[in-house]
């Protein structure tokens, strides 16, 4: 049974429809039974791609989000990121995508900063005069560059699935994510002089101190985070229950927004969420299983080697092949899928695990904002009420961007293995 039979039969489950998950645990059943394998073997493997210690970070890092959603601690990111960057020409959206690196140190999820920002902050770009479609495009894009930023979700799922240290691909992920940070800001900048957008707002360092002091408890959560982890405190996986405890006690203390009744609704949200996740982890490892075992990746290696051995040639080749299938399935199901297809090709032409994990969340963020899947994409559409085609207009230029990074990151490897080399090693 080939690749092309495998991933042909998962895109075209999901493309009729079908939940990501029921795709995956679909495609798995038919390999196995197309290959006469023994179905008492499904179960197992189901339960042995779940457990693993390090997926226990996601549930707790899911929890961590909805309690920092609820407490509203994203409007005290907005006004502290106001008295930073939104004097500038294009200040709001220079805020938006300052918020959103901010608040992904909180939540780990691109959706879940979608959903927490895009009411807040598209109505009032709209209102101060922003084209609805480009306080779209600016919403969608920097929400999904949270992929990068740490405690990311997809980046603990690839740690995982490659066996590279969780602590690593987080610091590896920030200088990426700064960098992409500041190219959107460019790219804004570069419309706001266009249509000549006016500043809405002068400096005033009389701001700074107070939108410092309200948002500074809601800041504390990504330092204690990550002081922890670096400082040997304590694992990536340890400082997602260390997370929920900190955002506890900082909205409890400072906040005292959120009561008992809200409980409730926390551990609602966060057992959708996690269910999501943890379906699809479960569901891949029928497929991972047979893989490994037919050893296909180390064919595909062996075959795309006999083609070329050059470095540079096998990294392009490999960034527009998880471009393209990323528009057609996005972040962790297309790392659950392709990880242990594609981590053999770029290890033979040895190329850092780190690096190649940060390569393919690079390649997420590209996909789940291009059609036909665009799921961060769609969520923000339905946020703004406008159409994909409307939304497209501005959102290609920041795709285009986004490309751009990726590449330079993958044609130089320092970007994403300097800082945790520089700190760990």
């Amino acid at each position: 049974m080939t690749v092309l039979f495998i991933v042909g039969t998962l895109l075209f489950l999901v493309l009729t429809g079908m939940p990501i998950a029921l795709a995956l645990g679909g495609t798995g059943l038919i390999v196995v039974l197309s290959a006469g394998l023994p179905l008492q073997a499904v179960p197992q493997l189901i339960y042995n791609s779940a457990n693993a210690y390090a997926l226990t970070a996601i549930p707790l890092f899911m929890l961590m989000g909805a309690i920092v959603e609820k407490a509203g601690m994203g409007k005290h990111m907005i006004d502290f990121a106001s008295t930073l960057v939104g004097w500038m020409r294009g200040g709001l959206a220079h805020v938006n995508t300052v918020v959103s690196f901010l608040f992904a140190g909180m939540n780990g999820s691109s959706g879940a900063d979608v959903a927490s920002m895009g009411p807040i902050l598209i109505p009032e770009m709209k209102r101060k005069g922003y084209p609805v479609n480009f306080a779209a495009a600016i919403t969608s894009s920097t929400s999904d560059a949270a992929i990068l930023i740490p405690p990311s979700i997809t980046l603990i799922v690839y740690g995982v699935l490659a066996n590279v240290s969780i602590t690593r691909m987080f610091l590896a992920g920030i200088i990426p994510g700064i960098v992409l940070m500041l190219a959107y800001m460019a790219l804004s900048h570069y419309f706001a002089v266009k249509h000549q957008w006016p500043v809405h707002e002068t400096f005033n360092v009389k701001r700074v101190a107070p939108a410092t002091r309200k948002a500074g408890p809601a800041l504390l959560i990504p330092l204690i985070i990550m002081g922890g982890i670096l400082g040997g405190v304590f694992t990536a996986t340890e400082a997602a229950s260390v997370a929920v405890f900190a955002a506890t006690a900082i909205v409890l203390v400072f906040y005292r927004n959120v009561s008992l009744k809200d409980a409730y609704e926390i551990l609602l949200i966060t057992a959708k969420r996690t269910g999501m996740v943890m379906m699809i982890v479960a569901a891949s490892g029928i497929l991972a299983w047979y893989l490994s075992n037919r050893q296909i990746p180390q064919q595909m290696a062996m075959a795309l080697l006999e083609f070329t051995d050059n470095y540079y040639a096998i990294t392009l080749i490999v960034s527009a092949f998880l471009i393209m299938l990323g528009t057609m399935i996005n972040g962790v199901p297309a790392m659950i899928i392709l990880v242990p297809v594609l981590l053999p090709i770029m290890t033979a032409i040895e190329m850092d695990p780190i690096h190649f994990g940060i390569i393919f969340a690079l390649a997420t963020t590209v996909g789940s904002q291009t059609p036909p899947v665009a799921s961060t994409m769609l969520l923000t559409c339905a946020i703004a009420g406008i159409s994909i085609g409307e939304m497209w207009k501005v959102n290609r230029w920041f795709i285009l961007v986004n490309i751009i990074v990726m590449l330079i990151v993958a044609v130089v490897p320092v970007f994403s293995l300097w800082l945790p080399s520089a700190i760990l090693d």
